[in-house]
């Protein structure tokens, strides 16, 4: 760790010179000793004050003024002004008080004062390039240090990157699309989804509250729970949410808080099950009814807020055609500056892609997120997750699974 210089690291040595001797005298022994930058003067053996030669030499330079002075105590010479410091002020302190004294910078130098004592004196000129030298020796370390930050910073991004599922995916009688659009480098958004067993795949959404990489943490921690869960057995919504969210309250202390949807689609009998924490409402949009439902449901706390909470499961069924809808709240919220894009304008987006493939549906939704923000940039993280139900007797049910899978969910082909 860098340490800032204290004043009398940099002091000279000013040996003492009785307040009485001649100015003559005190000229000569500057000219005897280059070595000696100052003198501390003192009377009955305490410091009143000090001299440097090159304030010295320049009020000798003056007409008439070596005459005038050379038979004088030095002490006729001393500037009443004259800038005194502690041994343990550091130089940028010294420095600011300097300024305070005298904003001009016309004193050459600072005495070191200590029980009435003089340690040293510290010329200015040394002052201002030991600042210097501080400084740039601080921003070299600032610029070492913020070189470390972004290589942390983009491996924290790359890994939660390779924690994503593939964008597309293919379960029977379903097809997926998915994207995650963050606004910094590591985001708090997350998005997951795989088989539970051969007739069942679960979707999970989630929203770190902030961004960045204490955020990119949790929502890392709350997937590596999650799955821990499902290779333990716990495959319903509801007891998915009560699991991580113990584990989330463990790992954050309620610091951060995380709003998470988890859903149980079974093709076979054309239902959802859902448990929503604090999470936006998902849509169940529907081709043959020519309608888009939001799946309103009694609120719950995010996760992370409440060792005792509850999170209520909800069925609801489905027919080929249909499209499920997860989003995060970047999508409703994004703002051109004068206005959100909010529930409006995405449900009537929702409504013209009716019966479209679900990666027709994540390109026309970002496309027109960006379009209304007048650039790709978002000011939170934006999600999507789109599920779209076909007849899962003339779909190819083969599954592709996802690369970053450990294969313990068994194989479903």
């Amino acid at each position: 760790m860098h340490s800032i210089t204290k004043i009398l690291e940099i002091a000279v040595q000013a040996p003492d010179v009785d307040a009485a001797t001649p100015v003559g005298l005190i000229l000569d022994q500057f000219r005897e000793d280059s070595r000696i930058m100052g003198l501390s003067v003192v009377e009955n053996g305490s410091f009143i004050g000090s001299v440097s030669k090159s304030q010295l030499y320049k009020t000798l330079s003056r007409a008439f003024a070596l005459d005038l002075y050379s038979r004088r105590p030095i002490s006729s010479l001393l500037d009443k002004q004259a800038a005194c410091m502690p041994p343990e002020l550091d130089i940028h302190s010294a420095l600011a008080s300097l300024l305070t004294i005298d904003s001009s910078l016309s004193i050459d130098s600072i005495s070191v004062v200590s029980g009435g004592k003089c340690l040293g004196i510290v010329p200015v000129s040394s002052l201002l390039m030991n600042i210097s030298s501080s400084q740039s020796e601080l921003l070299r370390m600032l610029e070492e240090l913020t070189a470390r930050i972004r290589d942390e910073v983009q491996k924290a991004a790359q890994m939660q990157q390779a924690l994503l599922p593939l964008p597309t995916f293919s379960f029977p009688g379903i097809k997926l699309a998915a994207d995650l659009i963050t606004c910094s480098e590591v985001g708090g958004d997350f998005f997951d989804f795989f088989p539970i067993d051969c007739n069942r795949l679960c979707l999970i959404i989630a929203d770190v509250s902030g961004h960045g990489v204490q955020s990119g943490m949790v929502t890392t921690a709350a997937k590596a729970s999650l799955h821990t869960l499902i290779r333990q057995g716990i495959a319903t919504p509801g007891a998915l949410l009560s699991n991580m969210n113990e584990a989330i309250l463990a790992t954050t202390r309620q610091a951060l808080l995380m709003t998470c949807l988890v859903a149980v689609i079974s093709p076979g009998e054309q239902t959802i099950c859902y448990a929503n924490a604090g999470h936006n409402f998902p849509y169940l949009c529907r081709k043959h009814a020519n309608t888009v439902e939001m799946l309103e449901n009694r609120p719950s706390f995010p996760l992370g807020f409440d060792v005792h909470a509850s999170f209520e499961e909800q069925t609801i069924g489905f027919k080929p055609g249909d499209t499920f809808v997860l989003y995060s709240d970047g999508i409703n919220e994004c703002s051109n500056g004068s206005q959100d894009y909010g529930y409006g304008q995405f449900e009537d987006c929702l409504f013209k892609l009716l019966g479209q493939p679900p990666a027709e549906w994540v390109k026309t939704i970002l496309n027109s997120l960006s379009t209304f923000r007048g650039n790709e940039r978002f000011e939170d993280d934006v999600t999507l997750l789109i599920a779209g139900f076909e007849d899962a007797a003339t779909q190819d049910h083969t599954i592709y699974r996802n690369k970053h899978s450990s294969g313990s969910y068994g194989d479903f082909t």
